[in-house]
């Protein structure tokens, strides 16, 4: 009967300690993005995809007044077709 018991004591401590863990990762802090390469070169968002990039790689267009940054013509064509509609 005593030993019942501590099994059932320990069963519940591994599955308190298990979902503690599993908490503990899913509620990490996502990690910042570069703000800069490691050359010092301001890095942009890519507004159609999410990639990060440096500005100096970046195709740039102007909409609706503001210069945005995107990875490649076919990122920057489909944020235009996406705001024209």
């Amino acid at each position: 009967m005593f030993v019942r018991l501590l099994l059932w004591i320990l069963l519940g401590f591994v599955v308190y300690t298990g979902y503690q863990a599993v908490k503990r990762v899913l509620n990490a802090p996502k990690p910042k993005p570069p703000e800069k390469t490691s050359r010092g070169e301001e890095m942009v968002k890519d507004p159609q995809c999410g990639t990060y990039l440096p500005r100096s790689d970046a195709h740039s267009a102007q909409i609706n007044g503001q210069t945005c940054y995107f990875c490649s013509e076919k990122c920057r064509t489909a944020y235009q077709d996406r705001q024209r509609s």
